[in-house]
């Protein structure tokens, strides 16, 4: 009988290992712009192309893109460049912890320590070692206005190599209307 609440506590222990870091060493963090260079570069040698599901004030747009230039790519994936956390002014400017679990889900979650940041949330999800999402919350606030965004990229399991990205936002303005938008982008080969 004893063995039992044991062997339960073993479990719950190894099954999800928390491991939170203060990161104020000179560590980095995830280069997202590494990242998405890496993959500009492989959808340029695949010649893919983009397929996108704009929503907007209740209204849908359906595009399809052939991108031919990393200056085109890096257009399309700004938002994504903008929210890269390893550059020198945020140094230490993240707690980080790191999630893991018995199914080869692993997350390392980098969460901002001030308000003042846009990236309040930085998330990286690995299966089986390979990173297959990102997740990332953005928010700026001031007296005029206030932004929030969800973005996620997402990367194929087999190849690590980019397969679509969602945008989510909500702008809220004085003196305007809020306005929402929602992309879904699919990478075309």
């Amino acid at each position: 009988m004893r063995k039992t609440p044991l062997l339960l506590f073993l479990i719950l222990t190894l099954a999800c290992n928390v491991e939170p870091n203060q990161n104020d060493s000179n560590e980095p963090y995830f280069n997202l712009e590494n990242q998405l260079n890496k993959e500009i570069d492989y959808l340029l040698s695949q010649r893919a192309g983009l397929g996108k599901t704009l929503i907007s004030d209740e209204k849908e747009e359906q595009i399809q893109m052939d991108i031919k230039s990393s200056e085109e790519w890096r257009s399309q994936l700004s938002l994504f460049f903008d929210a890269n956390i390893d550059k020198p002014g945020f140094q230490g400017s993240f707690y980080q912890e790191s999630l893991s679990t018995l199914d080869g889900l692993n997350k390392t979650i980098y969460s901002a320590k001030s308000s003042k940041i846009p990236v309040q949330i930085f998330e990286c999800i690995y299966t089986n070692e390979k990173l297959t999402e990102i997740n990332i919350q953005w928010r700026e606030k001031n007296l005029v206005f206030e932004t929030s965004k969800k973005l996620r990229l997402f990367l194929d399991p087999e190849s690590s190599h980019l397969i679509g990205f969602d945008v989510e936002g909500n702008e809220d303005m004085n003196l305007k209307e809020n306005m929402f938008y929602n992309v879904h982008a699919v990478i075309t080969y």
